[in-house]
């Protein structure tokens, strides 16, 4: 029994809600936070309309849209790369209609308040979860009542504000509905991500790691933050997706999945009585072990996304308060390899205090990872992953490049985990580019000569700007298209190999 947030006949208010990865470097995403709140509001009879911005004119078409909607409240979910669009739709809005309140909430709104309250045109800013704070707001518009007291919010007041008490996290994420998964073309997105569907069984993360926000979130709330659907749950969800899309891959997001041992092997076993579809998880290695490993790799795991981040283990740990050592990695990732699971190794480089030597730790460990296989991967493309570092608000190393003045430019503003927004003395700028472009070459220029001069390739600024103006209907085709060159490269160079030998 799914539990309702609010009683139907008592709030007729028309709500018009907006997500956007216009400033994203991932072209084709499912906005989550707007298709639970939508899921939510059309639970209690709400009548919502949502637009999500994708492509550059989205932004042309948004005030005839919103006009035509002609709805009694505007709100934005927003994360931290999009924080740039906040004022241009409010001031959209109050063109429209000055006295239609418009609403901010989503990650940036949670780690970055005080930020959004000042931009002019905004007039609350939900500062946790928005289901039931949401519907609460709603219930006191609709009534006329005062709706500056209601939890999890911020309102202006004058030059000042009021910030009202936190609500509890959502303890069951049972209690509430499926994600509208009309907010947008979601077919499309899983075209565009070569058949891949991006799903999250959960929300939160047990752990504080300094490059992220979770810390910050974490304390926006009171009760149990790190929560999962329930297995029955998330089956009935796996299988509604099964037949109203068409798929080839489950790739789960969560941002650790494997942080509950026993769920995760729970999940692995019903998921292999119900699923046929291959699907890849993220997790972290001190989460996994061999019993775990090989249940996954029965039930279909394919991919684990693992972040090692830095092969320094002083800049792992020190740094970034991973408190995993190198050897913990080889010792999972050759588990991995005796049950047929490919690790994905996620890198970054221009971490704060790191030097190129460090980054050289990060390129030998890959070199070793790496020395059998190439990685291009329909989940996550080329592979192993490297990103720039990127300091995002609400995280410990956030404020810290603040304090050391490294930071130039908000993540929002620079081309998010493709470019330094960084000036430090160790590691300038221009050597993180050059590090971050000549990365895979480097993991692969012993084993693969080839196909590291491919990536060198692939990874040049001039080709990734290309990519970037790809129309969404393409991208899957062209990454489909960089996969299958991968794929038939390698008995080509097989045989090449033999033939040298």
């Amino acid at each position: 029994m799914l539990h309702r947030v609010a009683h139907p006949e008592d709030v007729r208010v028309k709500v018009f809600l907006f997500s956007s990865n216009l400033y994203s470097q991932f072209p084709a995403v499912y906005p989550n936070g707007v298709g639970a709140l939508s899921a939510t509001l059309k639970q209690a009879g709400i009548q919502v309309e949502t637009f999500h911005l994708s492509k550059p004119e989205d932004l042309q078409r948004a005030p005839e849209i919103l006009r035509r909607a002609s709805p009694d409240v505007v709100g934005f979910s927003c994360v931290s790369c999009e924080a740039r669009l906040i004022e241009d739709l409010a001031a959209m809005s109050k063109r429209w209609k000055p006295q239609v309140p418009f609403l901010v909430g989503g990650i940036h709104a949670i780690v970055a308040t005080k930020d959004v309250y000042r931009c002019e045109n905004v007039d609350a800013v939900c500062i946790g979860e928005g289901e039931v704070a949401l519907m609460d707001y709603l219930r006191k518009l609709e009534a006329g009542q005062d709706v500056t007291s209601t939890k999890n919010f911020l309102f202006k007041k004058g030059d000042s504000f009021i910030q009202n008490p936190s609500l509890p996290f959502v303890a069951d994420l049972d209690s509430l509905p499926s994600p509208d998964r009309k907010v947008c073309d979601l077919q499309q997105v899983i075209d565009a991500n070569n058949g891949v569907i991006n799903l999250m069984m959960s929300r939160g993360c047990p752990w504080n790691c300094r490059f992220c926000s979770n810390a910050d979130i974490k304390a926006a709330g009171s009760g149990r933050y790190a929560r999962m659907l329930s297995i029955d749950r998330a089956m009935d969800e796996l299988d509604q997706l099964t037949r109203d899309y068409h798929f080839t891959l489950v790739c789960l997001r969560d941002d650790t999945f494997t942080w509950d041992r026993r769920w995760a092997l729970g999940f692995a076993a019903a998921y292999k009585q119900r699923f046929d579809t291959p699907f890849v998880i993220f997790s972290r290695v001190d989460t996994l072990d061999e019993e775990l490993i090989r249940e996954l790799a029965a039930a279909g795991c394919k991919e684990i996304f693992l972040g090692l981040d830095s092969g320094s283990d002083h800049i792992r740990n020190a740094v970034l308060d991973k408190r995993q050592d190198n050897a913990d990695l080889f010792k999972v990732t050759d588990l991995m390899a005796r049950y047929g699971v490919t690790p994905v190794i996620s890198n970054i480089v221009g971490l704060p205090h790191e030097t190129p030597a460090d980054h050289q730790q990060t390129v030998e460990i890959n070199r070793r990872l790496h020395a059998r296989k190439v990685v291009f991967s329909a989940a996550f493309g080329a592979c192993p992953k490297i990103w720039v570092f990127t300091p995002w608000p609400g995280s410990d190393l956030y404020r810290e490049c603040m304090d050391q003045g490294w930071l130039t430019e908000e993540a929002g503003s620079a081309k998010v985990y493709r470019e330094s927004s960084l000036v430090m003395p160790n590691f300038p700028p221009d050597q993180i580019d050059q590090a971050f472009r000549t990365f895979r070459y480097k993991v692969y220029k012993d084993h693969f000569p080839l196909r590291a001069t491919l990536f060198r390739i692939y990874d040049a600024s001039l080709v990734q700007d290309v990519f970037e103006r790809i129309p969404l209907a393409a991208i899957g085709r062209v990454r489909q298209g960089l996969l299958d060159a991968m794929t038939l490269a390698r008995p080509v160079l097989r045989r090449g190999r033999r033939a040298a030998r």
